[in-house]
């Protein structure tokens, strides 16, 4: 539950000097109460999660609604909506957000596909008392690291020994923060095929190149394979098209720019690589139903409570 809009909360990259691959905060009372309802809180093109340790948040994704209590975990992944409906002055907890490229490889290693889209829709698990308990040993220790190295004045040997190192306790903590998850939801282990790897190499590059391409051609190209034998791969491992995957990938971030920045619709455009404005808004509205315009203006009504 890392915010689109972590400027409000001034965010902290650790280790930015030796380009640390993730960001890891705790989530302060103050900090909670600049989120206002309606508000996006994931971010786009990070994975991570959200450990919850006091007080209540009601999230929605894709319209289905979370209720996160004390214990409970909520993992959330790349190009997803996850909106704020509630939180309990109380709330409480600590949020760790991973960049694509140093995630991807960890889960692939681990997990199949569709075990990875099972997350995807079901996010939020609760842990058991001894769960909670390692996993506050584990943020502690992860943190307390970092911390203690990012202050210090070491040589370039040093510098590179410590990324590495806090790299590979990194990746220790993902695979426990998936060993929870899949205690908590048991799934029969599947072999990894050629046909996992296709969609996982496809979704490697369209996070990198979905601004630029949104041919199906153009992914299928990339593995040496026709575009209609791809399109059945990525539908069959997925229940999407890839078509399908392209469009959500570009109207996702369409809609997180319209409700969590201040760029015009026209700057949305060129950041996203249309042609023009025009271009843009007819492509919003033929999957979205309304212009970028109406969207931004609803959004609006609704976070000012109108």
């Amino acid at each position: 539950l890392v915010g689109s809009e972590m400027c409000i909360r001034d965010r902290y990259r650790l280790m930015d000097r030796q380009q640390m691959p993730f960001l890891f905060r705790f989530l302060s009372d103050s900090e909670l109460y600049a989120f206002k309802d309606g508000q996006i809180i994931s971010t786009f093109n990070k994975c991570g999660f959200f450990f919850c340790r006091r007080g209540n948040v009601e999230v929605s994704l894709e319209d289905k609604l979370f209720q996160i209590k004390p214990g409970d975990v909520y993992i959330y992944m790349a190009s997803t909506l996850v909106h704020l409906l509630h939180k309990s002055e109380d709330a409480e907890g600590i949020m760790v957000e991973v960049d694509l490229d140093y995630i991807i490889p960890i889960v692939n290693r681990v997990i199949n596909v569709e075990n990875q889209l099972f997350m995807r829709k079901h996010p939020c698990i609760s842990l058991s008392d001894k769960q909670r308990a390692h996993l506050e040993y584990l943020l502690d220790n992860l943190q307390e690291r970092i911390g203690a190295e990012d202050v210090l004045e070491v040589n370039l040997q040093q510098q590179r020994l410590t990324l590495e190192l806090i790299k590979s306790m990194g990746q220790t903590f993902c695979y426990e923060i998936l060993n929870m998850y899949f205690a908590n939801q048991p799934m029969q282990p599947l072999p990894q095929n050629k046909k996992d790897v296709i969609f996982q190499n496809f979704m490697l590059a369209l996070f990198r190149l979905y601004r630029k391409e949104r041919d199906v051609a153009y992914y299928a190209k990339m593995q040496h394979i026709t575009p209609r034998y791809f399109s059945t791969i990525i539908k069959e491992k997925s229940g999407n098209s890839a078509l399908q995957w392209i469009v959500q990938m570009v109207i996702t971030e369409a809609k997180q720019l319209l409700e969590g920045s201040d760029l015009s619709i026209k700057e949305i455009a060129n950041q996203l690589n249309f042609p023009t404005q025009s271009f843009f808004g007819k492509y919003f509205k033929q999957y979205v139903g309304i212009s970028p315009k109406e969207y931004r203006k609803g959004k609006l009504r609704i976070r000012n409570g109108i």
